[in-house]
This record gives C-alpha cells, sequence and structure tokens, in this order.
C-alpha cells in the first residue's frame, strides 16, 4: 500500500468568511465537527459531512487516535444542537486519508459526490467546515492544481477543517480537504472521486473504531499524529523516533518521510533531510515545500546545481510560490550571481508577500545589491526594511548593520555610525555586536576619531573568543589607529600581540613596520616589511614603505627599486599617488 499524502491535523490559518446563513439549507446542516476524546481528557477535533442519512466522511487522521491511547468519538451538527455517536467504520482508504464512519442516527441533509474528473483549474469551490467550534466557517478559493491524488486550492484552510467538505457551484462536493500548504495561501484537496469508489463496495459487516485502528496503517497514522505534536513543541528527537516507528509499520509512508525530513531540518541533519525527501518524492509526493526545503539542505551542503534545480521544479508546480524565488534567490547569492539573485528577490517582492517575508525580501535584495555594487539603491531597499519595522529583531539588526556597512562604504562616515550606534543599542548576539563595533571603529578612525575608534576597536576584541585570526586581526587594525595617534609603542604591542596568534598577517607586519619606522628603527622597520611582502608578494604599501625605510639608511639604489616595485602592483588611483611620491624623492635624491 503506498500513501501519498501529506497528513495534517493542525491546518494553516486563513481569513473566514461566516456566511453560513446564505447556504442552501442542505449544505447548511450537513457538515459535522467530528470530535476525538480519550478517557483521560485529551481531546482533539476536525470537520466531516454527511454522504448518505447514516454515513459520515471525513479524514482518517481526524479519529486515528490521540497519543496511541483508546478514544471515543462524536459528529456534531454545526449550526444545530445535535449530537450522534459513531458506532464503527464503514469503509476506509489509507491511501488517500479518506474514511467513512457509521452514526447512531439520521440527518435528511445530505451532501451528493461530484465527478471529480470534471474538474478544472481556475473552478471557484468553497469549503465548509467547523473553525475549532459548532459553528460552520466558510473559505472560497480557486483551484490552481490538478495531480491524479490532490487538487491544490488557492486559500487559507484554517484549523479544524481537516475532513471538510469542497463545493463547486452547484453545491456538489468535488473534494474532500485534507491539509493546510507550507504556508497560509493553499489547501490540499482529495478528489471526491475516491470517495465515491469507497461508497461502491460497503460491506454489510461494520467494522468497530477499536478493531479498525488495530491495522498497521492505522496504527501508523496515529504514531505519525503523535510525531506532529512532538515536532510542534521542539521535541524533534522524539519526534524522529515516532516517525521512524511508523514507517516500521508502513515503510512506503510517504507522508512520514516528508515528516521526518522536516524534523531532521530543525536538528540541522541535512544528508538525513535530503534523504527522506527523496524517498517521498519516489514515493508519489509532489507537494511544493518538499522541492524548497530540499533545495535549502542541498544549498547548505554547497551543492548549488542541486539546489537550483529543486527551486526550479518548485516554480514550475507553483509559478506563484514566493519561498521558490527567495531560496532560487539565495542559491544564487551564494553562486556570486547577484544579478540574477536581484531579479528572483524582485519577483518575490512583486507577488505581494506580507508580514516577516515582506522585510526579510527586502533585506535580500538590498544584500544582494551591496555585493553586486549597487550600493546607493541598496541603501533605499534597507530604509524599506526599517520603514516596515519587521516583528524580528533579527532582520532589524541585519538592516541596521549591512546599511551601516554599505553606507561606510560609500564614505558616509557619519550615517554609518549612527546605524551602528543602533546595532549596539539594540545589544543583539556576539556576532552582530562585534561586527558593529568592529565597522563603527573603521567609520570613527576615518572621521579622525581614533580615540573612539580605539575603544570600539577593544570592545570588539573583548567580544572575540581568544587566540583567534579575528582577534589577531583586530588587535593589528587597533595598531593602525594608534600608529595614526602617535602612540608607536602601543601599536607594537598590539603587532606583537597579533603576530603571536596569527603570525601569517602581513598587514600586521606592515602596521609594527611603520611604528618602528616612527621611532627611527628603521633597520627594524625593514625586517617587517620583509616579512610582509614575503607573506603578500604583490603588498604595494610595504614596497614603498621599505623603500623609505632603505633611503633613511642611505640604501638609495634598492630604495629605487622598491618604489619601482610598488608602481608595477599598484592599480587605481594608488598609481597616480605612488608615481608622484616617486618623482618627488628621485629629485630629493638628486
Amino acid at each position: 500500500m503506498r500513501i501519498i499524502l501529506v497528513l495534517a491535523g493542525i491546518l494553516a490559518c486563513g481569513c473566514l468568511l461566516s456566511n453560513a446563513q446564505e447556504l442552501p439549507i442542505h449544505e447548511k446542516f450537513s457538515t459535522v465537527q467530528v470530535i476525538v476524546q480519550t478517557d483521560d481528557g485529551a481531546f482533539g477535533s476536525g470537520s466531516g459531512f454527511f454522504i448518505r442519512q447514516d454515513l459520515i466522511a471525513t479524514n482518517i487522521h481526524v479519529v486515528a487516535g490521540i497519543h496511541r491511547k483508546a478514544v471515543s468519538c462524536r459528529a456534531k451538527l454545526i449550526n444545530q444542537p445535535k449530537d450522534y455517536t459513531i458506532t464503527g467504520v464503514v469503509a476506509s482508504d489509507p491511501e488517500h486519508d479518506l474514511i467513512i464512519l457509521k452514526v447512531d442516527g439520521q440527518n435528511p441533509n445530505v451532501l451528493q459526490l461530484s465527478d471529480s474528473d470534471n474538474v478544472a483549474l481556475d473552478d471557484e469551490v468553497t469549503a465548509i467546515g467547523t473553525h475549532g467550534n459548532e459553528t460552520s466557517a466558510i473559505v472560497k478559493g480557486t483551484i490552481n492544481r490538478i495531480t491524479p491524488n490532490l487538487f491544490r486550492v488557492k486559500a487559507a484552510l484554517p484549523k479544524g477543517f481537516s475532513g471538510a467538505p469542497v463545493l463547486n457551484n452547484d453545491g456538489d462536493v468535488i473534494g474532500i480537504c485534507v491539509t493546510g500548504g507550507d504556508n497560509e495561501r493553499y489547501g490540499y484537496v482529495v478528489p471526491s472521486n475516491y470517495l465515491n469508489a469507497l461508497l461502491k463496495d460497503i460491506p454489510l459487516q461494520v467494522q468497530s473504531l477499536e478493531n479498525w485502528r488495530k491495522q498497521p496503517s492505522i496504527r501508523a497514522y496515529g504514531i505519525v499524529i503523535q510525531a506532529d505534536e512532538h515536532r510542534r513543541f521542539g521535541e524533534y528527537e522524539d519526534a524522529i523516533k515516532s516517525y521512524d516507528s511508523a514507517i516500521f509499520l508502513l515503510p512506503d509512508f510517504a507522508v512520514a518521510y516528508s515528516k521526518r525530513a522536516s524534523a531532521k531540518i530543525n536538528l540541522k541533519d541535512y544528508k538525513g533531510v535530503i534523504k527522506d525527501y527523496d524517498t517521498a518524492i519516489l514515493l508519489g509526493e509532489s507537494d511544493v515545500g518538499i522541492y524548497i526545503n530540499r533545495s535549502v539542505a542541498k544549498r547548505t551542503l554547497g551543492n548549488y546545481i542541486g539546489a537550483l534545480k529543486d527551486c526550479e521544479t518548485a516554480i514550475q508546480l507553483d509559478p506563484e510560490n514566493i519561498e521558490a524565488y527567495l531560496n532560487r534567490g539565495d542559491t544564487h547569492a551564494k553562486l556570486r550571481n547577484y544579478e540574477i539573485a536581484i531579479q528572483d528577490y524582485n519577483t518575490a517582492i512583486n507577488l505581494n508577500p506580507d508580514g516577516v517575508l515582506h522585510a526579510l525580501l527586502y533585506l535580500k535584495l538590498a544584500d544582494a545589491k551591496s555585493k553586486f555594487g549597487q550600493k546607493k539603491s541598496a541603501v533605499e531597499n534597507y530604509n524599506k526594511v526599517i520603514e516596515l519595522q519587521p516583528n524580528n529583531a533579527s532582520i532589524l539588526t541585519v538592516a541596521y548593520l549591512n546599511r551601516g556597512i554599505t553606507r561606510l562604504n560609500l564614505e558616509e562616515f557619519e550615517s554609518a555610525i549612527k546605524d551602528l550606534d543602533e546595532v549596539i543599542r539594540i545589544k543583539p548576539n556576539n556576532d552582530f555586536l562585534r561586527t558593529a563595533y568592529i565597522n563603527r571603529a573603521e567609520a570613527k578612525s576615518k572621521s579622525n576619531d581614533n580615540l573612539g575608534s580605539i575603544k570600539d576597536y577593544s570592545d570588539a576584541i573583548r567580544l572575540f573568543p581568544p587566540n583567534t585570526d579575528a582577534t589577531a586581526d583586530i588587535y593589528s587594525k587597533r595598531a593602525a589607529v594608534k600608529v595614526a595617534l602617535s602612540d608607536n609603542i602601543g601599536a607594537i604591542e598590539d603587532c606583537n600581540t597579533a603576530i603571536q596568534i596569527a603570525p601569517d598577517l602581513s598587514e600586521t607586519y606592515k602596521i609594527r613596520g611603520d611604528a618602528k619606522y616612527n621611532l627611527h628603527r628603521y633597520k627594524e622597520a625593514i625586517e617587517d616589511y620583509n616579512t610582509a611582502i614575503y607573506l603578500q608578494p604583490d603588498f604595494v604599501a610595504a614596497y614603498y614603505k621599505r623603500g623609505k625605510a632603505r633611503i633613511e639608511i642611505d640604501n638609495v639604489l634598492a630604495a629605487k627599486v622598491d618604489f619601482r616595485t610598488a608602481l608595477k602592483f599598484a592599480k587605481g588611483e594608488d598609481t597616480q599617488y605612488l608615481q608622484d611620491e616617486y618623482d618627488k624623492t628621485v629629485r630629493l635624491l638628486n
């Protein structure tokens, strides 16, 4: 038996139109709330509907069990004070998550099943269910994807709609709600012809719920429901153990593989994520969310080509899926294809996302533009993120931080400092905080606030773990500012510390050489410049400063060679500056 449906007891919440009074009477009083309760008081509920006067259709996962305990079931007619005791199971289809239940009374308001083969894209449909209470809720939408096993409805199905009927404009059932989508814009519907097939061969004997739940496939459903509860409360390892048990009972349970993959994402087991999604797809799963999540796992593991292929598949399945464009943009950004990433982020923004996703997309767009060299446009996009004031401290923090860094690159030092002030005021985690201190220190240094710069570098050093290359780099940067303040002894001390931690940073030797040059320790300075050039053979500034130090010890010929070498490696604006300095030095020497 192949289980190929996405199964969930809790559905994504959406906007409801409570228009029960506008429905025909048979539709108005045919939907029920199916209530499941254990002896210890735990309960759950879903929806269902009368397909004959004594038969109710719903989803298996609604009545499979709670925490694998014995349960009792009853049906409450919505909009009416009428209860029905469920006496047994008439028929079930685990492959499509469908069950027909026998009740102890009768209801004359029966819904007619339509031929679901006649459903077409863009057909208008109406789902009638219960939103966690005893009154009806109505959601209207359109069919926007059709597969042999599922219809996808462009509408948010609220919690409690599992098992609810989905009607065409004639009021006939074309499908049964089974789950909400991976976001709040879609729901999934089992075609009504699978229910028609169950009705064709109804047995004379009604099976008790207790005996029905003992079947391995049904026990697997109950275990998956328990696993979903673990996952909902962040108990991912327990969730995976439960999904393992369900798969042991039913090795081709595609839903269990898909859900286990989702739990593994939270544990960063990306190889396991990919393996489980591969199996779910092989068993017939085709939900867009699977391809999006698998693309994230592949990108995290550095398989960018595979990630792009999954994003392409997701977009083919749903050309309006915001997350698919977002993830494809992220993958292109990893590949430094920033121009393409910008296009994907813009496409996603034009699909009108809301909430935090809207701000996140503008942040991604700004980051890609900044790296692509469109820094002024990037600042405008960072402005938009901050204007949206997302209910997410990390997004807001990164917006201020990256806008500050971009403004620093644009030499807008005062504005950069204000942005970085805001990051430090927010007091994010240490990664963000030390990045803010480092960049604010640079902005202050370039604004001639060297004392403020040294203080910020000192704060950054306290936030870094000791004895790392990053810590050594900050000591080196602080030393450069100390040189500018003529604190050459302090600069040498910082460089010594940096070299002890990371002895292969060429910039550190150059800065220490500058401090020694200022102290007229020219031979020692030349030794440091030698080391800097050894570590970085095209180090223009080191050649130039070594040349100046050699002049001080009357090694003029070697000095001229250093100046010419510096000119050879110089690029851009440095070339003219060095040429002028070289010409001036030669004139003085002559």
